[in-house]
This record gives structure tokens, sequence and C-alpha cells, in this order.
């Protein structure tokens, strides 16, 4: 029997490790699996020892927020591990949290599994050369992620994006059958918003998107708005927005749906992040948003002056950067602006050629992010790590 413990931060990560734990248990049905992730993951029979999704951060100052919570989980887990270290250790994702980690436990002889590995934007490749060693892999889901770690020497595995097998079922429903199991209206068209899944990016972009479907309901008094949350969300974390933004809007909370409410939507408007990858391969056309509070504003100008121009390291949505093409509008930092956003969302609402269009070129993201059975190799793979 091995003990494998999962260190997941992120949503999209708490996804990626229920579906490889669900594939290992088949493999390996003895062997404990241990971690701190999400719902997906307590699902699939991981033992957490602690829920952490909803509390991750994007930059510096929602980070510093959420840092004493972070900094003692950190603390605490890092004992822990070193108490009792598992035979694997598998991060995902969750990048400032889990590199600290990579080479303590690689050290320690654990064997390390870094799956979906961050994007380390801005970082020269040399800095990476610490984590060639022989206990630590990699494997990336995304070209940027390979063309980094490559250039870095680490040991390098590709296995396939997770999200084909997660999302292969979905794509055989049709979006009336999705709305129907989500009892939606079947009348009217819909438009969901996805506020993204840490607390401090939906506190700081729900507004935003609500003030956006405003100026839609405006327009068309009859259209539905359904936002879309991960699982681990609590109703009255929305409370505040949804008085002030979202009155006699008709609008619906779904929390644990969101692929099903992606499938149902006419459109989306939804944070950046790896929705905006799910929303192409299941052909809704969407919108990308990204707004952040004024210190990581500022942040983002100490970066320029520290060499790191961010707003080049676009485009943001994960499509566009795949396609190299603009195919999602997005709307990211200093270009975030209401008026503009909603006339976008509006024109893919109603012009159906230009839907079609967009439906068109996201099903070359579909192709592109390769065969099912990348959660199977995953597991494979660690099952017959020796």
């Amino acid at each position: 029997m091995a003990r494998l413990f999962f260190s997941v931060g992120d949503a999209s990560g708490d996804l990626y490790a229920a579906a490889v734990a669900r594939c290992l248990r088949k493999l390996r049905p003895d062997w404990q699996l241990e971690g701190i992730g999400g719902a997906h993951m307590h699902q699939s029979g991981i033992r957490l020892f602690a829920l952490t999704p909803a509390f991750s951060a994007f930059g510096a100052w929602s980070a510093f927020r959420m840092g004493f919570a972070l900094w003692t989980l950190f603390q605490r887990l890092s004992r822990q591990l070193r108490a009792d270290p598992p035979d694997f250790f598998v991060p995902v994702d969750f990048g400032a949290f889990n590199r600290r980690l990579l080479l303590p436990m690689a050290q320690s002889g654990v064997r390390v599994f870094y799956f979906v590995p961050p994007s380390f934007w801005g970082v020269p490749p040399e800095r990476l050369r610490p984590y060639a060693h022989p206990n630590i892999v990699f494997a990336p889901i995304y070209p940027w992620q390979r063309e980094k770690l490559l250039q870095a020497g680490v040991q390098v595995y590709e296995f396939g994006h997770p999200l084909v097998d997660i999302l292969h079922p979905v794509r055989q429903l049709s979006p009336l059958q999705a709305r129907q199991r989500l009892r939606l209206p079947l009348d009217r068209r819909l438009v969901g918003l996805f506020p993204g899944s840490r607390l401090t990016t939906v506190q700081e972009n729900l507004p935003i998107l609500l003030q956006v479907a405003r100026r839609l309901h405006e327009r068309d008094k009859a259209l539905h708005f359904a936002i879309g949350l991960p699982p681990d969300w609590r109703p009255e974390w929305l409370a505040r927005s949804l008085t002030r933004h979202g009155a006699d809007l008709s609008l619906s909370v779904h929390i644990g749906n969101s692929h099903l409410l992606l499938r149902a939507c006419d459109v989306v408007l939804l944070v950046a992040g790896t929705v905006t990858l799910e929303a192409a391969c299941l052909e809704v056309p969407a919108v990308a948003i990204f707004w952040t509070g004024l210190l990581n504003r500022l942040q983002v100008h100490w970066l320029w002056w520290q060499g790191v121009k961010v707003t080049h390291l676009g485009p943001f949505a994960l499509p566009n950067r795949l396609l190299g093409d603009i195919v999602m509008p997005e709307f990211i930092g200093w270009s975030v602006d209401v008026p503009r956003i909603a006339e976008t969302v509006w024109q893919l609402l109603t012009d159906e050629a230009k839907a079609d269009a967009v439906r068109q070129r996201f099903r070359q993201v579909w192709e592109r992010l390769g065969e099912l059975g990348a959660c199977e190799r995953v597991a494979k793979f660690l099952a017959d790590w020796r």
C-alpha cells in the first residue's frame, strides 16, 4: 500500500485531482489518497485535511488578504509532510503555495508529480533549474508550460488535458437537455455569469458582471441570467453584490453545476480562467473579463518597473492563447468597460452568424486538447512509478 498526497488550491485543480483519483482507485484500490482541496476531491474519496479552493488568491494584495489563513495552512502542512512523508506528493497548480514544497519533498525521498504546473510568467528558465531533481516530474497541459519547463531542463511528461475526459459527457447533451436538467426557463434567452472561483476574484468581478447584466436587461426584459459557481461556495458570500446590483433581474444561482450551466447558455460572460477553456470546449459564445483591486493594479506597475510587462503576456483567455487569435473577446484590467462589454455580449446574443462563427473556431480548441484518457494515463504513470 502506498500513500499519495494531493495539494490543490483552485477549483480547476480540485476537478482534475478528483478525476485522476477516480482512475487511480481502479488501478490501486488499496492506496491511501489524502490531500488538501475541494468538494470534487472529497466526493472522489480523497481524505481531505483542509478545504482550499474558495480561498486561493490572484495577485499579491489578494494573497495578502487571505495570507494568514494560507500561511497557517502552509506551515501546518509542511510540518505534517515532514513528520510523516507520503510516498507520492501530487501538487496541482496553486503555484505560489506548491512550488515551495517541491524540493523539500523530493530531497526527503518523496516522488513529486507536479500535475498542471504554473506557467511561470516572467520567470527565466535558469531560475527553474533547481527543480531538475530525479524525484520531480512535471506534467504540463499547455504548450507554453512545456516550453518553459523544457528550457529549464527538468523532467517533463505529457499525458493530454484532463478536461477532455471531464467535459466529454456534457458535450453529448444538447443545450435544451442541459436546461431541463437545471430547471431553467425554456422560452427565454439565457445569459450565464461566471464570476470566478476565488473569493477575492468574485468580490471584485461579480459587481461588474451584474452591471453588464443590468444593461442587457434594459434592452430585453425577457432575458434570464444564471450565475455559476463551484461546489465549495456558499450563497451568503454573494448576498451584498446581489442586493446592490442584482435587484429586479430575472436571476438564478447555480452552485456545483458549472459545466451543465455552460452547456445550457446562449452566451456567457465570465472571468478569465479555466472556465474560458470550458466554455470554448462546450462551444458557448463567450466574453472574458478580469478586473482586480487597486493594490493588485499597483503590483502590475511595479512588475513593469522590474521589466515584466504583464499586459504584454496576453492574450489571457485560454482559448485565445491556444488559437493564437482573439476569438473570445476579452476585457482585461484597464480595458474593463461596462458599456463596451455589454455591447459585445449583446452582439453575440443577437447576431447568430457571429455566434456561429465563434462556435466553429471553438471546435478547433477542443481538437487541440488531445484524445480521451488523459486522467487514466496519469493514474497509470503514478501506479507504475518506481
